[in-house]
């Protein structure tokens, strides 16, 4: 046999192994609400091929919570990297469980308008939100608190829009001071505005991203669910052992210059969870945010919104402590 035939037979073998495991790869959909650095450990995880060794296929689908809920009871979708609405929805019924966490702390920032650089530089000032009763009001009024200030006392809170809106009061003097994304921040900084006070400082714990699905896969296909928090796990400590890696992934992902990828991974690194957890008091503080809205026929703890068994057993499985 001929050096050339030889190669040609194994090339055609590696292409046919190649094909058939991807034709035997299982394919699951995960939802997402919008291009955001909280559930990053997940887009590394697929980038890197952390999911090619358990045999699955993710596909990141951008659908809105309010999509993404009823699809994954109706089964149109695995899994969701959306905890907030998990946790409210959980609350009103829906049998939905979260099994692992990608971010445990906000990934927002106080910025202040020219000028204002402190806490104590806010009394008597104006601050700006979305609008009233937004997940942006309540965690700006928690960070407020937080640094000592009372919301209802030593600054006026007023309605300004989204992000873009809110940046652009800031550069104006409309509001001294906004509760902006890192994006927000790297734009705010480039005019000269400065962080006041990062929210991931100053919360101890409050769940945004990681992983959900519903209690009947937990109970049917647990051992989908290891496989896929197996993966999540090694983006997440990709994410938090790797800043170059990293920041190629967020440059080619979200579509942005290398400077402001570096930018991002900088602001949003302190927010990923250590351990693929969130503690008791940020299931509570979310489930607060969520009462909000209106009231719940029945009461639940958040044992029965969490369930990391599962994410226990993969990260002795890695060796995690």
């Amino acid at each position: 046999m001929s050096a050339l035939r030889a190669y040609l037979i194994a090339l055609t073998i590696s292409l046919w192994v190649s094909e058939a495991g991807l034709v035997r790869a299982e394919k699951i959909i995960f939802a997402y609400p919008s291009p955001s650095t909280s559930f990053l450990p997940l887009v590394v995880a697929q980038k890197k091929g952390f999911f090619d060794p358990e045999n699955l296929q993710p596909e990141l689908v951008q659908i809105r919570p309010a999509v993404a809920i009823p699809g994954l009871t109706l089964g149109s979708v695995d899994y969701t990297t959306v905890l907030g609405s998990t946790i409210a929805a959980r609350m009103r019924g829906v049998p939905l469980v979260i099994t692992g966490v990608f971010a445990d702390k906000p990934m927002d920032f106080l910025l202040g308008a020219k000028g204002i650089a402190s806490p104590k530089d806010l009394k008597g000032k104006i601050i700006g939100i979305s609008a009233l009763g937004t997940a942006t009001h309540f965690l700006t009024v928690r960070v407020l608190k937080a640094v000592g200030l009372d919301p209802e006392k030593d600054v006026t809170l007023r309605a300004v829009g989204d992000e873009g809106l809110r940046l652009q009061a800031l550069s104006t003097g409309l509001v001294q001071a906004s509760l902006l994304g890192s994006q927000g921040v790297i734009e705010g900084e480039k005019a000269g505005l400065k962080v006041i006070v990062a929210a991931a400082d100053v919360i101890e714990s409050l769940p945004f991203a990681g992983v959900t699905t519903t209690l009947a896969k937990l109970k049917e296909n647990p051992q989908q669910i290891k496989r896929v928090l197996r993966a999540g796990l090694r983006g997440l400590r990709y994410v938090q052992d790797n800043k170059a890696g990293t920041v190629d992934v967020i440059q080619s992902w979200y579509r942005v210059e290398r400077e402001i990828a570096a930018s991002t991974y900088d602001l949003a690194r302190k927010s990923f969870s250590a351990n693929g957890e969130v503690n008791e008091k940020g299931i509570l503080l979310s489930m607060e945010f969520a009462r909000t809205s209106g009231k719940f026929e029945k009461e639940i703890s958040p044992l029965e919104i969490i369930d990391f068994n599962l994410l226990r057993e993969v990260k002795k499985e890695l060796g995690w402590r």
